[in-house]
């Protein structure tokens, strides 16, 4: 037995599928669907449990929200729902725990029910009902349709090339070591010398990657010796399992700030408002890194 998900999306034209591609897409900011821009629309999350992976039983189907923005994205929104179900979670908690007396403070309990409302929804028999049928093969009246995204589908890896690539990924695990582990004028001759390379090889793209990512380094280490350019204050909250060897983190906030000092001082900030996340089962966490780093796991849409 073994467990699995799927994703509907109860569109204007009817309910679509949403590949598990697509969906975790959405989720880290590298796949859109502009054709629900601007819009509001319901999701169905369907728990599967499978034999021989075929379905055998639904678990449960959930009801949420996604909403899109203007070029059909849904990250911000989910990380706005994220911090605001953390906010009213642990404000509930905080007032249930409270000794009982005549004045009752009903405001954690209202903001719950609506963030509640904002977010979630209940799917009625009839939803159900088409969600069952597709997974089942019922043959359903009429055909489900998979909702597109627009980031390109990859090919599928062939036994040949993913062999190929875990065996040049040890090789750039090493790579990257030396070139992290150098000097600001050491990586100025390196550069210099994989560009002559690639020239005396016609033009090597392998050597002029190693060139670029030299350089890349550079300008790293000298944002850090001058702390100019662009940099990032955020705090994340790690939610860790009951082994504590293991965590899944979420963005909690961040801001954009002209130089590494404001960046410092504004990440001593965001971590004081954000201590209250701060538990036996999470960790708050404040960072400070500059343009180039961030982009290593942002979308260049929120650089």
């Amino acid at each position: 037995m073994s467990i699995s998900i799927r994703f509907y999306i109860f569109a204007p034209d009817g309910l679509q599928r949403i590949s598990q591609r697509v969906m975790n897409g959405l989720c880290h900011g590298k796949d859109a669907m502009p054709q629900f821009a601007d819009t509001k629309q319901k999701i169905a999350n369907a728990i599967i449990e499978l034999a021989d992976g075929k379905p055998t039983r639904v678990l449960e189907i959930e009801g949420t929200f996604l909403e899109f923005d203007q070029r059909g994205k849904v990250q911000e929104y989910l990380q706005r729902g994220f911090v605001q179900a953390m906010e009213t979670f642990a404000a509930l908690e905080r007032s249930e725990r409270l000794e009982p007396s005549k004045v009752i403070d009903i405001a954690p309990k209202l903001n719950r029910a609506k963030w509640e409302r904002d977010n979630l929804w209940n799917p009625s028999k009839e939803d159900i009902g088409l969600i069952e049928a597709d997974i089942f093969d019922r043959s359903p009246v009429t055909e489900i349709k998979h909702a597109k995204g627009t980031a390109e589908k990859p090919p599928p890896l062939t036994f040949e090339a993913r062999n190929a690539i875990e065996e040049i990924q040890t090789h750039f695990f090493g790579i990257e070591g030396r070139i992290d582990a150098m000097s600001e004028q050491a990586l100025k001759s390196f550069a210099f010398d994989a560009r002559a390379r690639a020239k005396d090889d016609m033009d090597n793209p392998l050597w002029l990657g190693i060139a670029n990512a030299a350089d890349r380094r550079r300008e790293i280490l000298a944002r850090y010796r001058t702390g100019k350019g662009v940099w990032y204050a955020s705090v994340d909250i790690i939610s860790w399992d009951t082994s504590r060897l293991t965590g899944r983190t979420d963005s909690l906030v961040h801001e954009r700030c002209n130089s590494k000092k404001e960046a410092e001082e504004a990440a001593r900030r965001l971590l004081v408002e954000n201590a209250k996340y701060f538990s036996a089962e999470t960790s708050v966490e404040a960072r400070v890194v500059c343009d180039l780093e961030w982009q290593d796991d942002r979308t260049d849409d929120d650089a």
